[in-house]
């Protein structure tokens, strides 16, 4: 792998110097004599313009720049990683390898970081943990050693953890009375009967579901999400608010990308979700 990445650094810098070779090549070829005549706006005594306007750079200084152009193209484009002999990390570090604490260059190569840290964190709102681990690493290969990628993978742990916790404390199924226990009231019976009917594709949610954060509206709502796409199934949302209703059904839906949910709405007061199969 090593040797790999050194053909690649060794080839962007070889192509790039051969382009600034040819532009000085072009630049300083002979003036033909019909070219020297001098005209009367340049006599002696006009001003000369322009003499000090540009500085010019070395040819080692300039492929360092192009370099740096390259990868903010790149970067961009979102080429961060890819392909492999044409992206933003490849040209970034080239250009370090030939300018040790070069500006411009360090600032592309935490501007790449920075946006695998921002994909990381948006995937794992969505609960796509193994997509948000994914960019972690993408982003520990482009630099190890910034702080900014255990920070945000302790976040993400974070959110995972209380999103599960949250899961845990939803209503535990009901125990059926023995014959021992004779006084049994009718909430318990229809406790009862809702965590049976929920063991057959039923799920209950929360009166205030809406009036929780968002954190945990989809802590709520991601074990309904995980087993339509499971079992590819389609739902019927039985809810007394049309507007609540259908933005539950934008939630599920949102977060499966193999398909397009179908879904049924149906206004009744039962705060339920129901998983029906084709």
């Amino acid at each position: 792998m090593k040797i790999k990445t050194l053909f690649l650094l060794f080839s962007v810098v070889y192509l790039v110097g051969c382009q600034e070779n040819i532009k000085q090549t072009t630049q300083n070829s002979p003036i033909s004599e019909s070219n020297k005549a001098v005209s009367p706006s340049n006599k002696k005594g006009q001003p000369k313009t322009h003499q000090y306007s540009k500085t010019k750079l070395s040819p080692y200084k300039t492929v360092t720049a192009r370099l740096i152009w390259k990868g903010e193209r790149a970067l961009a484009e979102n080429r961060l990683l890819t392909p492999v002999d044409d992206n933003a990390n490849l040209y970034f570090q080239t250009a370090l390898g030939r300018d040790p604490g070069n500006y411009k260059a360090t600032m592309g190569i935490k501007k790449i970081v920075d946006t695998y840290i921002d994909w990381a964190w948006r995937a794992a709102i969505q609960g796509r943990y193994k997509q948000a681990t994914t960019y972690l690493n993408s982003a520990g290969s482009v630099n190890p050693e910034d702080p900014v990628i255990n920070e945000m993978k302790d976040r993400i742990d974070g959110l995972k953890k209380r999103r599960q916790q949250v899961v845990s404390q939803r209503v535990e199924p009901a125990r059926t009375p023995t014959d021992s226990q004779h006084k049994v009231t009718n909430t318990s019976e229809k406790m009862v009967k809702k965590v049976q009917k929920a063991k057959n594709g039923q799920y209950f949610l929360p009166k205030n579901l809406f009036s929780l954060s968002d954190d945990e509206i989809l802590a709520k709502i991601q074990p309904i999400i995980d087993k339509v796409a499971k079992d590819k199934s389609e739902i019927v949302i039985y809810w007394p608010n049309d507007k609540q209703a259908r933005l539950l059904y934008q939630i599920i839906n949102s977060r499966i990308s193999e398909f397009r949910v179908h879904a049924m709405i149906y206004h009744r007061s039962d705060y339920l979700i129901e998983l029906q199969k084709d």
